[in-house]
């Protein structure tokens, strides 16, 4: 069996991005991956938050962010400065990554 990883190095497209929760202080340079958001994914997250098609997924490197309380309302700044409202988010691979589901803040 492979064993999960944390390095995102092996993706393309692997950007930086900044996570602030709404409760604690930011954290920045967090390794992340981005995707949209696909329909099967949808039926899962949809229990929880109604989504539009333009909302996407944020994959991140959860090792920064495991002793920080999470949620709904937090927000992430891409690599171009362009802020996303965390809308649902999901621990993964033993707390090492985050999936997190965004909405592109129009303010």
């Amino acid at each position: 069996m492979p064993t999960p990883t944390i390095d995102f190095t092996v993706f393309d497209n692997e950007e930086v991005v900044s996570y602030a929760p709404v409760s604690d202080d930011p954290v920045t340079n967090i390794a992340a991956l981005r995707r949209p958001l696909t329909q099967s994914g949808m039926r899962n997250v949809e229990r929880f938050v109604t989504l539009y098609p333009t909302d996407m997924v944020f994959h991140l490197d959860g090792t920064n962010l495991n002793s920080k309380t999470l949620g709904p309302g937090d927000t992430i700044t891409d690599s171009h400065g362009v802020d996303y409202q965390v809308l649902f988010f999901e621990r993964q691979t033993l707390n090492n990554t985050l999936a997190v589901v965004c909405r592109h803040n129009e303010s």
